[in-house]
């Protein structure tokens, strides 16, 4: 099919109409739609499977159980002899080494008719993370109709099953990318082969390290059957030995990046048709979509020099029919609506407001930020870590030193939140370490470079005259130059300059602002925004309950709300005020047990009197369904917007019968100002992969301009 074809293909509408007594709720029209969708992608004969990219909260984990509960029956007796086919694992390793042989062995391939001959048949695998596992577990269970149960086991954890028989017999099993990670080996490319001397299959570390422990096997015992490695079968684990009817990986996105174990092992399992569930199938790179590709066995796109000729280059060279090329190719194996789809003429689901909600620090919260960002030479924390940014683009190291860069870039950010994230920081602590060191070093007239190494002055001074900038440590390859090598009196002099404004500034300063029970500027505007949900008088005494009462709320409920934060730091102080204030709240983030968050959340839909939820951002952002709130707080902003969207949309999801409104916290005049820049350039290169309006952009992750751009602005 040709481009202009492929882009003139519309938006499926036919609805599949699901047997009585399958499901106990009924599908929404969209589900209904993707479901014939799925059904006609899983009879094509190129691609078995696809790429369901609905927006995050549209239910496509109904969808799916819908899709099984259509083939339960194909799953389970018609078994398919995974050996009639030529093998399907493949060179994973292209974009590494072009240089592969393009068939295998003879013996090569009799252990591959060896190890498939020992796959039994199996029902259908979801592989997700393991925050949504037991939701998925619940999901098919109260789904499904009584009378059409399907039988789910949940392979996780250490006494999981060793016999691949037994999981062929479930319908449905459920495991991590973790577990998938460790049990399914992938293969090698060519400059593994002879360490490896014909096996067919990489082993994961798992497999690998008992291989080693046996090394110490008889050669005749190696042999085995006719010449053919044992460990060729032995060495992997339970996923591997079943030829499963379908896999599904829920939240695609993790296998994004098709170097890792990860997405090497899923592409790995055996199956005959192929899904991937994402809302966010493209989130930094279109990189990310050789992975996808691999993983459907989407011929010719998983070979890496295809994948650039066709796809990546013609983007490169003109973004503007380069994405359009790209779009025919997904049109073919992705459906793709967003919430504001129309169907039948309505939004599928109710609309989303966004207010960025700008606000101003207090004087002395705007004081330390300056004291952090400043650009008076008195000032010399800012200007130690421009010149460090500074040195490294001089020296072309700032890939190198990237991290030292986001350490830098965090502290601005915290200082938005609240100043006691910083931990009372003070500027002058790295000048202050290489200063001890110093000190506590015998020889005179000492310098001190970035990286800690302690050299005579005359002799750097010597030795950077030279063309080498590198560290003269022989396990140190830091760059250095004059401009990062310290000597006793400079660094004296910074401590002095940043003490003696510490010592000017207001003693209130110290003793308010740097205090956990400082209610910063975002504190304040988000209790605000919390009470003017409240229906009653909320008591402003300070308690140390955390309920207010809830009479006199309206019939629908009340308004509940979800503020987001990246640091669980910040949620301590806002969870302090919500206490000091008695709203009633509930938390959840990375320290928490399964059984605690699904309580957590359980307790924030049903209980009336539980008016919010804090959320840390990377806990609370894959799967969750929270459709009891209706108002999202971003206390803070991130540079990749499918993380912040993968939040909201916690709320914002089938099930939910009020409007959305999203507040996002900036303040005015500070680097966030100039995070928000970055993600809409980010979201612009996402939004012309899916033909949503916008033009395309290269940006795909911070560059060096990015860097400089966030610390110094225009």
């Amino acid at each position: 099919m040709d481009l202009e074809t492929s882009l003139r293909r519309p938006q499926p509408v036919h609805e599949a109409t699901l047997p009585d007594g399958l499901l106990s709720v009924s599908l929404f029209r969209h589900q209904k739609i993707a479901l014939a969708w799925m059904l006609q992608k899983e009879n094509s004969v190129a691609c078995s499977g696809g790429i369901l990219a609905d927006a995050e909260g549209l239910g496509k984990t109904i969808s799916i159980i819908a899709l099984i509960q259509m083939h339960k029956s194909s799953s389970t007796s018609k078994l398919v002899d995974p050996c009639v086919s030529e093998a399907e694992v493949m060179d994973l390793d292209d974009n590494v080494d072009e240089g592969k042989q393009a068939g295998e062995s003879a013996e090569q391939k009799l252990i591959t008719r060896q190890f498939c001959s020992r796959k039994p048949p199996a029902g259908s695998l979801v592989v997700c993370p393991a925050r949504v596992l037991r939701q998925w577990a619940r999901e098919l269970d109260e789904k499904v109709a009584d009378g059409a149960k399907l039988e789910v086991l949940i392979y996780h954890g250490g006494n999981r099953t060793k016999d691949p028989a037994e999981l062929a017999k479930y319908d449905v099993v459920l495991t991590t990318y973790s577990i998938v990670a460790k049990e399914v080996p992938t293969k090698t490319s060519a400059e593994d082969d002879d360490k490896l001397d014909g096996d067919v299959h990489r082993l994961s570390s798992e497999f690998a390290n008992k291989k080693r422990k046996n090394s110490h096997v008889s050669k005749e015992g190696k042999k085995g059957r006719k010449g053919v490695h044992s460990s060729a079968v032995d060495y992997t684990g339970t996923l591997a030995k079943v030829h499963w009817f379908r896999v599904i990986l829920d939240e695609a996105q993790t296998i994004k990046s098709s170097s890792t174990q990860v997405s090497r092992s899923c592409c790995g399992l055996r199956a005959k048709k192929r899904w991937c569930l994402t809302g966010t199938p493209v989130q930094d790179s279109i990189d990310e979509l050789l992975s996808y590709f691999r993983f459907l066995k989407c011929e010719p796109y998983t070979k890496y020099k295809c994948f650039c000729n066709q796809i990546k280059i013609p983007i490169s060279r003109n973004e503007a029919h380069g994405y359009l090329k790209l779009l025919a190719v997904l049109k073919a194996i992705m459906l793709h609506r967003t919430k504001d789809t129309l169907i039948g003429g309505k939004p599928i689901v109710p609309s989303k407001t966004i207010n960025w909600t700008t606000l101003d620090f207090s004087a002395e919260e705007r004081a330390f930020y300056l004291k952090l960002e400043a650009e008076s030479v008195c000032d010399s924390s800012y200007m130690f870590l421009t010149t460090l940014l500074q040195a490294y683009a001089a020296a072309g190291t700032v890939k190198q030193n990237y991290a030292n860069i986001l350490a830098m870039l965090l502290h601005l950010r915290q200082a938005c939140d609240h100043p006691f994230l910083v931990n009372g920081f003070r500027s002058n602590d790295m000048q202050a370490n290489l200063l001890n060191l110093l000190e506590t070093d015998p020889p005179e007239d000492t310098v001190i470079p970035i990286c800690g190494h302690i050299y005579c002055h005359q002799c750097v001074v010597e030795y950077l005259k030279g063309k080498v900038n590198k560290c003269p440590s022989s396990d140190c390859k830091s760059q250095i130059g004059s401009d990062v090598v310290f000597t006793k009196d400079t660094l004296r002099s910074c401590i002095s300059n940043d003490d003696h404004y510490e010592c000017s500034s207001k003693n209130e300063e110290r003793s308010s602002i740097f205090q956990d029970n400082y209610a910063s500027s975002k504190i304040r505007a988000t209790l605000d925004i919390i009470q003017s949900h409240c229906r009653t008088k909320i008591s402003s005494s300070a308690g140390n309950g955390n309920t207010c009462s809830s009479s006199g709320l309206e019939a629908e409920g009340p308004i509940k709300t979800i503020v987001f934060s990246q640091w669980t730091r910040m949620l301590d102080l806002v969870e302090r005020s919500l206490n000091q204030h008695c709203i009633g709240y509930r938390r959840l983030d990375g320290s928490m047990s399964l059984v605690s968050r699904d309580w957590a959340v359980k307790e924030f839909s049903t209980d009336p009197e539980v008016m919010v939820m804090l959320i840390s951002l990377k806990a609370g952002n894959l799967g969750l369904n929270m459709v009891a709130a209706s108002h999202v707080i971003l206390l803070d902003l991130w540079w990749n917007p499918a993380a912040v969207d993968q939040a909201i949309d916690v709320a914002h999801r089938i099930g939910q019968t009020r409007p959305v409104t999203v507040s996002k916290l900036t303040i005015k005049d500070t680097v966030e100002d100039r995070i928000f820049i970055l993600q809409e350039e980010k979201r612009a290169m996402v939004a012309s992969a899916f033909d949503e309006g916008q033009s395309g952009s290269s940006v795909t992750s911070l560059t060096e301009e990015d860097l400089e751009y966030l610390f110094m602005g225009a």
